[in-house]
């Protein structure tokens, strides 16, 4: 059985950014930054975003300014006016999902 001690404020980060990324379909031009930050694994700024994914600059920076409130993006620290999307953050609300799909699972069988 995987076991993952976190706490309790982790946990409700991490099911917070969960419910966040399943909402995503619901947000397409949130749902294409998103990927396209975390397919590319570059700091962007929104104006380069806007660009390679042809949108204005202002649907670009709402849709960055959602995602980071929502947890999924965050400022960069490198570069003033960038934004960047931590592929360890996502894939431990990934694991941690899976983890909770596994126990329910195990639960009723």
């Amino acid at each position: 059985m995987l076991d993952i001690d976190l706490s309790d404020k982790k946990l409700g980060e991490i099911r917070e950014r969960t419910e966040a990324l399943l909402k995503l379909k619901r947000a397409p031009s949130q749902e294409t930054v998103f990927h396209h930050l975390l397919e590319t694994g570059r700091t962007m700024s929104v104006r380069e975003i806007a660009a390679e994914l042809d949108l204005t600059d202002k649907a670009a920076e709402r849709a960055v300014a959602k995602l980071v409130e929502k947890g999924l993006v965050q400022r960069s620290t490198f570069k003033e006016g960038t934004y960047t999307c931590d592929s360890r953050l996502i894939t431990m609300s990934l694991l941690r999902v899976l983890t909770e799909l596994w126990e329910d699972y195990e639960d009723r069988n």
